[in-house]
């Protein structure tokens, strides 16, 4: 009887497992398979890359380099999917390697805490690969501000869409998605975030992203501050220079009651981008909040999933 229940269910068991297993036994960046990926990714970008070149050129230059190492990942996985004894704890597998949370809260905790010590420049040194805007002149209530921005943004990119994905579309879809944010991530690195040739990619995440990042911002609204979240998503984040990452941004200023966005130094040029909200500046105690807050977010979704498959079973 147990058997046949674990058989039949095995699927969402290595789903909870994979679940569980990021958050209390994270990988370490430096045995993790997305640090070779990047470095990668960010070899072909250096490659292809040709500033001087028309708009045409780069637009077919990222697209290739993008498709074809990606291609040849998903029909590797693909195949091995296909003749796995136990497809569904290989899907497990690929979701826990996809998922990235934990290690991001971890780093954000001390990040706060190296600010509370006034140790701005160790700060800025942990804080700039998490980010692709420069960090060397941000004063204390930039660092935090960029740092609460880079947790909401790569906790929901990292950890909600790429549920959201896996469990509409599977493990090869998640683990696309995946590998197209490690592209974006890799190529910003040396990229100006207003090239053409980031224009392809962006456009291809932020049709995937539509749905589950809007969904999360809901989410968060609904915790607190629900009306104040709607007013501000009317009135920032339709308007802010990436809708999805703007309705995000927006519904966390508003339930956190800080001030995010505003701008930000990209090779040496300033980007005016938008502030959201009117509000206090973020400080460093905010950090273990927020970091709660997306915990109830996750808890909440949790125990919607797992709902959802008790009612598939009755």
């Amino acid at each position: 009887m147990l058997n046949n229940i674990v058989q039949e269910n095995l699927d969402f068991i290595a789903f909870v497992a994979a679940l569980i297993a990021e958050r209390f036994f994270p990988l370490v960046s430096l045995y993790h398979p997305n640090t070779v990926l990047t470095a990668i990714f960010n070899a072909i970008g250096r490659r292809v890359y040709k500033p001087a070149e028309p708009k045409s050129y780069l637009y077919l230059a990222s697209s290739l380099a993008c498709m074809l190492p990606l291609s040849i990942i998903l029909i590797i996985t693909t195949l091995l999917l296909e003749f796995a004894f136990y497809p569904e704890l290989l899907s497990g597998l690929i979701l826990y390697l996809c998922l990235e949370s934990k290690a991001i809260d971890k780093k954000a905790l001390r990040i706060a805490k190296l600010t509370r010590q006034n140790q701005k420049s160790t700060a800025r040194e942990l804080l700039s690969p998490l980010l692709a805007r420069e960090v060397n002149k941000l004063s204390t209530s930039g660092i935090i501000k960029a740092l609460i921005e880079s947790l909401i943004l790569r906790t929901a990119r990292n950890y909600f869409v790429v549920i959201f994905i896996f469990i509409l579309l599977g493990p090869v879809a998640a683990l696309a998605y995946r590998l197209l944010t490690l592209i974006q991530q890799a190529w910003r690195a040396d990229i100006s975030p207003n090239s053409y040739f980031l224009q392809p990619l962006k456009i291809i995440l932020f049709v995937i992203e539509f749905i589950p990042m809007r969904l999360l911002a809901l989410t968060i609204a609904a915790t607190k501050a629900s009306k104040q979240s709607i007013h501000y998503i009317r009135h920032y984040g339709r308007h802010f220079y990436q809708t999805n990452s703007g309705w995000l941004l927006s519904a966390c200023s508003a339930s956190f009651g800080v001030q995010l966005g505003g701008p930000a130094f990209y090779f040496g040029t300033r980007f005016n981008k938008m502030r959201i909200g009117t509000d206090r500046l973020p400080t460093a105690d905010d950090v273990p909040l927020i970091i709660n807050r997306l915990n109830q977010a996750r808890v909440f979704w949790l125990l919607v999933m797992v709902s959802v498959e008790i009612l598939k079973v009755i």
